[in-house]
């Protein structure tokens, strides 16, 4: 009997854990030195802007097999819900497979399932036999069709006082991942060398990592810096919709550090409410609607987030710079020619553009930017094409801030904006 199978069998099994289907393809991929960095070779920065479609979708969420806490917990870590439906998960949270199930029924075009691996269901670690890890995988690949883009990931969470050897604390999903580790068994260090080594699911696609909600020094104050770990953590989660403001001091930090992140947006959802009440805040710029399309943009760093307007947020947002597309890092340039496509929606006022920045990197501060070229606009039109042109020899990244109309008030506008596209890299 396998053991997903046991566990079902099991009286009063907690999890809901669901018996992988066996007759689908190899979900645990080749080895990693066949799989890894390897499966990401196509180099997109070039290609016109139409080449690109855009698409809404969700990074970081939890199933139940995050069982310790979350919305079937009273008081979000307590005991059961008294009306926790367990066996359909009609109510709060549910597994893997019925995530994607709403996150299809609401519109989302991708969505990828983090639970933190330390979490019991998980254990004991072993990517080949534990059940709940195989279900999400299998759940992953069921789920997925023509029109949605179902991932399976894990969030490794180094807390206190699993840090003996003081490398620091943090939060990192791991995306489109063939296994996993836990974090209270491995170092920060340790753990960007095991995704130097890591493979894709299946062989497909590429393996991608994103910081979580960070604060502003996490991570060993943005330490272990190297070119093959800066080329798979590619994203920065800079905002968490349910902890208030933008990680604004926290990415200008890591970015002025060295490490090359775009930005998104999560719910780092625990429960369905999040899901059904939330739209996708994370955009991705890709050729077409595939688990390899998708994982190539993100690692290739071509997302934006944007929070603009009422809750039905749209911003379809593109740029170049000297032809190359957001996220790309060039060769040196002293010249930056910038040109920025923005469509809102037309049902929302609240969306329409007030003002574009340039931001790059201050010289000498390490928590601050520089506004290098900045427009202004009346708020009235949907559709906005702006170009600018900078000339700057030693700056080492340019980052795009978009404010909107519900980003004023009395004329004012506010701290941050609420639309950030990925930055380029000079390359210098």
């Amino acid at each position: 009997m396998s053991v997903a199978i046991a566990l079902l069998c099991q009286v009063g099994s907690p999890w809901g854990i669901v018996a992988p289907d066996t007759n689908h393809a190899n979900l645990r991929g080749a080895h990693a030195a066949e799989q890894g960095t390897a499966s990401c070779p196509t180099d997109e920065q070039r290609l016109p802007l139409s080449a690109f479609n855009i698409y809404r979708g969700e990074t970081h969420a939890h199933s139940v097999y995050t069982w310790s806490h979350g919305a079937h917990r009273a008081d979000g870590g307590g005991a059961l819900k008294t009306d926790w439906d367990q066996q359909s998960y009609r109510n709060h949270q549910g597994p893997p497979g019925k995530y994607f199930e709403r996150a299809k029924a609401q519109g989302f075009d991708f969505f990828v399932i983090t639970d933190h691996s330390q979490e019991k269901p998980l254990q004991p670690v072993d990517p080949q036999r534990n059940a709940a890890w195989l279900d999400t995988l299998a759940a992953a690949e069921q789920s997925t069709d023509d029109k949605f883009i179902a991932m399976a990931g894990f969030e490794y969470s180094r807390n206190p006082p699993f840090d003996a050897d003081r490398t620091g604390t943090g939060h990192i999903n791991a995306i489109n991942v063939a296994e996993y580790v836990n974090a209270e068994h491995m170092s920060i260090p340790e753990f960007y060398n095991w995704l130097t080594r890591a493979a894709p699911v299946g062989g497909e696609g590429c393996v991608v990592a994103s910081f979580n909600h960070p604060g502003r020094t996490q991570f060993q104050d943005w330490a272990y810096l190297d070119d093959d770990i800066i080329e798979l953590v590619a994203m920065f989660e800079l905002r968490t919709v349910y902890r208030g403001p933008p990680r604004w001091a926290a990415y200008v930090r890591a970015l002025n550090r060295g490490w090359k992140v775009s930005p998104i947006s999560v719910t780092d959802s625990h429960g369905y409410w999040h899901l059904e009440n939330i739209p996708p805040l994370t955009y991705v710029l890709a050729p077409e609607l595939t688990k390899a399309a998708l994982t190539r943009a993100m690692r290739q760093r071509r997302t934006y987030t944007s929070w603009a307007g009422q809750r039905n947020t749209q911003v379809d947002l593109k740029y170049s710079v000297n032809g190359y597309v957001m996220g790309s890092t060039l060769n040196e340039p002293t010249t930056l020619e910038f040109y920025v496509q923005i469509t809102t929606h037309p049902d929302d006022p609240g969306q329409g553009v007030r003002r574009i920045q340039v931001l790059r990197n201050h010289p000498t501060d390490l928590d601050g930017v520089q506004v290098a070229a900045e427009a202004f606009f009346d708020g009235n039109e949907t559709e906005i094409m702006w170009t600018t042109t900078i000339d700057d020899s030693v700056s080492r990244y340019f980052l795009l801030r978009v404010y909107h109309n519900s980003d004023m008030q009395d004329g004012v506008f506010n701290e941050h904006g609420s639309t950030y596209a990925a930055p380029v890299w000079t390359g210098r």
